[in-house]
């Protein structure tokens, strides 16, 4: 599964506007709500507090009747398993009853290998949701070991990398509002791509977010697979999107499954077969999730069908 978070900041201007009229401003860097939980399913209690100084916090939220929660659950399960050693608590909060979520739960079972709490009346999506605008799940933040949230976003955007980053000690509010930052010039461009907006404004938007952008490979990544897979954007600048998919693989030293994945694709559309087969094989080679594997095989397959037309 390819999640996109600049698709998901590319909502359409009124949208993005409304939610930024909203009483409630959060800020990376903000501390942290204490959870409030009205029964724990699996694991816990989990109090962030105690934690303070030690343990760094994933608190996702998630629904039983929400079919991306459900493609993420066995992601994260592998992520908590990862991390279980390096002080990181996984936590899964869903706002049903627990009447919905323990039968889930259950069935479930080691596929779902982290902790799990029922809301109480919505008071922790709401301290946690509301203050940053975000109406859609599944949806997740990092609270590192100071007790601040030090990002947030889709699960399948670029946690892994970040969790890892706070882990290492590299990771920080500065950098992640950089990347905020970023992303709305990106979301700008992208805007006006689809609109077909003036190609000078274009350049210039473009010029912006790669410097804005520089070495984040997840901002980077994410832009790259919109411009060249989001089907309102009719005239593609195959020349951006090359740029951005090269960086963000430069970026992350090409270690990355899915950052590969997109670089392999501009390859492609740009008629560069053999390497774009090249980088795909690694890209599948690297991929640890096997739902995404499966889809970046039939990538591959589509690639080297291609390659064996041209021959």
């Amino acid at each position: 599964m390819r999640a996109i978070f600049i698709a998901a900041v590319c909502l359409s201007a009124s949208i993005w506007q409304s939610q930024l009229a909203g009483a409630f401003a959060g800020e990376i860097g903000d501390p942290a709500e204490p959870l409030q939980v009205a029964e724990w399913v699996k694991g816990g209690p989990v109090d962030l507090a105690e934690g303070k100084g030690k343990t760094i916090y994933v608190v996702e939220f998630w629904a039983t009747w929400c079919p991306p929660c459900k493609e993420t659950i066995p992601h994260l399960s592998e992520m908590a398993k990862s991390f279980k050693d390096k002080g990181v608590v996984f936590i899964g909060v869903s706002d049903e009853d627990a009447a919905t979520v323990k039968p889930f739960v259950t069935e479930m079972g080691d596929r779902m290998d982290y902790a799990v709490a029922v809301d109480d009346a919505r008071k922790t999506n709401f301290a946690y949701m509301k203050p940053f605008h975000v109406e859609s799940i599944p949806h997740a933040f990092v609270v590192d070991k100071s007790g601040a949230i030090a990002w947030h976003g889709h699960p399948m955007n670029g946690l892994d990398q970040v969790v890892q980053a706070v882990v290492d000690g590299k990771w920080s509010a500065e950098i992640a509002k950089k990347a905020e930052e970023a992303a709305k010039v990106g979301k700008e461009y992208l805007e006006l791509a689809a609109s077909g907006g003036d190609a000078a404004k274009l350049q210039e938007l473009g010029a912006k977010f790669l410097e804005m952008a520089g070495t984040n490979a997840n901002v980077l990544n994410e832009f790259a697979w919109t411009l060249l897979t989001e089907p309102s954007i009719k005239g593609r600048d195959m020349e951006m999107a090359m740029k951005a998919a090269k960086a963000a693989f430069d970026a992350s030293e090409g270690k990355e499954a899915a950052i590969i994945d997109t670089y392999a694709r501009a390859l492609f559309d740009t008629g560069k077969l053999v390497e774009a087969i090249d980088l795909q094989k690694k890209a599948v080679g690297l991929c640890k999730d096997e739902k995404m594997r499966e889809e970046l095989k039939k990538t591959l397959e589509g690639y080297e069908a291609k390659a064996g037309k041209k021959e």
